[in-house]
Protein backbone atom coordinates (compact mmCIF):
# COMPACT_ATOMS: atom_id res chain seq x y z
CA UNK A 1 0.00 0.00 0.00
CA UNK A 2 2.66 2.43 1.05
CA UNK A 3 4.30 1.45 -2.25
CA UNK A 4 1.22 2.40 -4.45
CA UNK A 5 0.84 5.54 -2.87
CA UNK A 6 4.33 6.99 -3.20
CA UNK A 7 3.82 5.71 -6.80
CA UNK A 8 0.80 7.68 -7.15
CA UNK A 9 2.75 10.74 -5.36
CA UNK A 10 5.74 10.66 -8.12
CA UNK A 11 2.96 10.38 -10.93
CA UNK A 12 1.25 13.66 -9.97
CA UNK A 13 4.47 15.63 -8.89
CA UNK A 14 5.95 14.50 -12.84
CA UNK A 15 2.44 15.85 -13.83
CA UNK A 16 2.52 19.00 -12.53
CA UNK A 17 6.19 19.71 -13.40
CA UNK A 18 5.24 19.02 -17.38
CA UNK A 19 2.57 21.76 -16.91
CA UNK A 20 3.66 24.76 -19.02
CA UNK A 21 3.07 28.21 -16.85
CA UNK A 22 1.93 31.08 -19.73
CA UNK A 23 4.46 33.74 -19.60
CA UNK A 24 4.01 37.58 -20.66
CA UNK A 25 5.04 38.37 -23.79
CA UNK A 26 6.80 42.12 -25.07
CA UNK A 27 5.92 44.20 -27.68
CA UNK A 28 7.58 46.79 -29.43
CA UNK A 29 6.40 48.73 -32.52
CA UNK A 30 7.80 48.12 -36.31
CA UNK A 31 9.49 50.95 -37.63
CA UNK A 32 9.50 52.05 -41.42
CA UNK A 33 12.60 51.60 -43.26
CA UNK A 34 14.76 55.11 -44.15
CA UNK A 35 14.01 56.89 -47.83
CA UNK A 36 16.24 58.44 -49.84
CA UNK A 37 17.12 61.81 -49.05
CA UNK A 38 14.31 64.59 -50.68
CA UNK A 39 16.32 67.36 -52.71
CA UNK A 40 14.66 70.04 -50.77
CA UNK A 41 15.49 68.15 -47.56
CA UNK A 42 16.02 71.09 -44.88
CA UNK A 43 15.06 72.13 -41.27
CA UNK A 44 15.07 70.68 -38.29
CA UNK A 45 12.66 69.32 -36.64
CA UNK A 46 11.75 68.83 -32.48
CA UNK A 47 9.33 66.29 -31.39
CA UNK A 48 7.40 66.84 -28.13
CA UNK A 49 6.59 63.84 -25.95
CA UNK A 50 2.97 63.24 -27.04
CA UNK A 51 0.81 62.78 -24.31
CA UNK A 52 -1.29 59.67 -23.56
CA UNK A 53 -5.31 59.63 -23.05
CA UNK A 54 -6.26 58.38 -19.51
CA UNK A 55 -8.40 54.92 -21.08
CA UNK A 56 -5.38 54.26 -22.92
CA UNK A 57 -2.77 54.16 -19.72
CA UNK A 58 -2.22 50.71 -19.77
CA UNK A 59 0.79 48.22 -20.25
CA UNK A 60 -0.84 46.12 -22.29
CA UNK A 61 -2.72 45.51 -25.80
CA UNK A 62 -6.01 46.77 -25.58
CA UNK A 63 -9.34 45.32 -27.60
CA UNK A 64 -11.76 47.69 -27.74
CA UNK A 65 -15.30 46.83 -28.69
CA UNK A 66 -17.96 49.80 -28.26
CA UNK A 67 -17.17 51.74 -25.34
CA UNK A 68 -15.65 48.51 -23.19
CA UNK A 69 -11.95 48.29 -23.30
CA UNK A 70 -9.92 44.93 -22.52
CA UNK A 71 -6.46 44.36 -22.25
CA UNK A 72 -5.17 41.56 -24.07
CA UNK A 73 -3.92 38.70 -21.38
CA UNK A 74 -0.03 37.70 -21.16
CA UNK A 75 0.90 40.44 -23.84
CA UNK A 76 2.66 43.86 -23.02
CA UNK A 77 4.19 47.13 -24.14
CA UNK A 78 7.90 46.61 -23.87
CA UNK A 79 7.95 50.61 -22.28
CA UNK A 80 4.99 53.12 -21.38
CA UNK A 81 2.71 53.72 -24.72
CA UNK A 82 3.70 57.54 -24.36
CA UNK A 83 6.79 56.71 -24.69
CA UNK A 84 7.34 54.15 -27.59
CA UNK A 85 5.04 56.70 -29.94
CA UNK A 86 6.94 59.48 -29.65
CA UNK A 87 10.25 57.42 -30.69
CA UNK A 88 8.26 55.85 -33.32
CA UNK A 89 7.32 59.11 -34.69
CA UNK A 90 11.16 60.85 -33.81
CA UNK A 91 12.14 57.69 -36.13
CA UNK A 92 9.53 57.77 -38.74
CA UNK A 93 10.22 61.53 -39.02
CA UNK A 94 13.59 61.02 -39.18
CA UNK A 95 13.92 58.26 -41.92
CA UNK A 96 11.57 59.78 -44.02
CA UNK A 97 14.70 61.89 -45.22
CA UNK A 98 12.93 65.47 -45.43
CA UNK A 99 14.35 67.25 -42.40
CA UNK A 100 18.16 67.77 -41.95
CA UNK A 101 17.22 66.98 -38.21
CA UNK A 102 14.77 65.72 -36.42
CA UNK A 103 15.14 65.91 -32.55
CA UNK A 104 13.63 64.61 -29.32
CA UNK A 105 11.83 66.83 -26.88
CA UNK A 106 15.55 67.14 -24.47
CA UNK A 107 17.72 67.61 -27.35
CA UNK A 108 19.78 70.42 -27.36
CA UNK A 109 19.26 72.99 -29.72
CA UNK A 110 17.17 74.98 -31.86
CA UNK A 111 14.41 73.94 -34.43
CA UNK A 112 12.60 75.53 -36.96
CA UNK A 113 9.67 73.56 -36.08
CA UNK A 114 7.98 71.78 -33.17
CA UNK A 115 5.95 69.36 -33.22
CA UNK A 116 3.23 68.64 -30.22
CA UNK A 117 0.43 66.08 -29.68
CA UNK A 118 -1.66 63.70 -27.97
CA UNK A 119 -2.83 59.82 -28.31
CA UNK A 120 -6.22 59.96 -29.41
CA UNK A 121 -6.58 56.23 -29.89
CA UNK A 122 -4.43 52.69 -30.10
CA UNK A 123 -6.55 49.77 -30.35
CA UNK A 124 -7.74 46.77 -31.77
CA UNK A 125 -11.37 47.11 -32.72
CA UNK A 126 -14.38 45.05 -34.39
CA UNK A 127 -14.28 46.57 -37.70
CA UNK A 128 -17.35 46.24 -40.58
CA UNK A 129 -14.70 44.14 -42.14
CA UNK A 130 -13.25 42.00 -39.03
CA UNK A 131 -10.54 42.82 -36.38
CA UNK A 132 -8.52 46.49 -37.79
CA UNK A 133 -6.05 48.31 -35.56
CA UNK A 134 -6.85 52.27 -35.18
CA UNK A 135 -4.77 54.96 -34.56
CA UNK A 136 -5.94 58.50 -34.02
CA UNK A 137 -2.88 61.48 -33.01
CA UNK A 138 -4.59 65.37 -32.09
CA UNK A 139 -1.20 67.00 -33.53
CA UNK A 140 0.04 70.58 -34.04
CA UNK A 141 2.73 72.26 -35.24
CA UNK A 142 4.98 75.17 -34.51
CA UNK A 143 6.88 77.48 -36.13
CA UNK A 144 7.60 79.71 -32.99
CA UNK A 145 4.91 80.50 -31.05
CA UNK A 146 2.57 80.53 -34.68
CA UNK A 147 0.27 77.33 -35.20
CA UNK A 148 1.13 76.19 -38.31
CA UNK A 149 -1.54 73.58 -38.33
CA UNK A 150 -3.33 71.43 -35.92
CA UNK A 151 -5.63 68.67 -36.77
CA UNK A 152 -6.47 65.24 -36.15
CA UNK A 153 -4.66 62.39 -38.22
CA UNK A 154 -6.48 58.95 -38.06
CA UNK A 155 -5.51 55.67 -40.05
CA UNK A 156 -7.27 52.22 -39.50
CA UNK A 157 -5.32 48.93 -40.50
CA UNK A 158 -6.82 45.03 -41.20
CA UNK A 159 -5.81 42.90 -38.49
CA UNK A 160 -5.08 39.69 -40.54
CA UNK A 161 -4.55 37.05 -37.62
CA UNK A 162 -5.96 36.85 -34.47
CA UNK A 163 -2.44 36.91 -32.56
CA UNK A 164 -1.02 39.36 -30.71
CA UNK A 165 1.66 39.74 -33.25
CA UNK A 166 -0.51 40.72 -36.01
CA UNK A 167 -2.47 43.38 -33.77
CA UNK A 168 1.10 45.16 -33.51
CA UNK A 169 2.26 44.59 -36.89
CA UNK A 170 -0.82 46.46 -37.78
CA UNK A 171 -0.97 49.07 -35.23
CA UNK A 172 2.79 49.46 -36.58
CA UNK A 173 1.82 50.43 -40.23
CA UNK A 174 -1.28 52.53 -38.71
CA UNK A 175 1.16 54.63 -37.11
CA UNK A 176 3.87 54.67 -40.05
CA UNK A 177 1.28 55.91 -42.39
CA UNK A 178 0.38 58.59 -40.03
CA UNK A 179 4.08 59.82 -40.31
CA UNK A 180 3.85 59.76 -43.82
CA UNK A 181 0.61 62.25 -43.97
CA UNK A 182 2.93 64.23 -41.65
CA UNK A 183 5.31 64.81 -43.49
CA UNK A 184 2.75 65.54 -46.49
CA UNK A 185 0.99 68.02 -44.68
CA UNK A 186 4.44 70.10 -43.89
CA UNK A 187 5.15 69.86 -47.65
CA UNK A 188 1.99 70.98 -49.15
CA UNK A 189 2.50 73.79 -46.97
CA UNK A 190 5.94 74.27 -48.64
CA UNK A 191 8.14 74.31 -45.14
CA UNK A 192 10.90 72.02 -46.19
CA UNK A 193 11.27 74.23 -49.73
CA UNK A 194 10.91 77.45 -47.79
CA UNK A 195 13.66 76.16 -45.03
CA UNK A 196 15.16 74.69 -48.15
CA UNK A 197 15.37 78.54 -49.97
CA UNK A 198 16.74 80.18 -46.47
CA UNK A 199 19.66 78.12 -45.82
CA UNK A 200 20.39 78.86 -49.22
CA UNK A 201 20.04 83.01 -49.09
CA UNK A 202 22.18 82.43 -45.54
CA UNK A 203 25.12 80.29 -47.39
CA UNK A 204 25.13 83.23 -50.40
CA UNK A 205 25.07 86.01 -47.88
CA UNK A 206 27.93 84.42 -45.31
CA UNK A 207 31.04 86.94 -45.88
CA UNK A 208 34.21 84.69 -47.25
CA UNK A 209 36.53 83.69 -44.64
Amino acid sequence: MRTLILLTVAIAAAACGSVEVPTDCFYRLQLPAAKEADPMRAGTLRVHDLQLGTALDSDRLLRQSGVRLEPRPLSRWVAPLDRLVTDAMVLGLSRARVCDLVKGSADAGVENWSLHGRIVDFVEADGPAGAEARVRLELWLQQGDAVVFQDEFASVEAIAAAEPDAAVAALSRALNRIVVDVVGRMRSLDLFAAAHAERAASAVARPPR
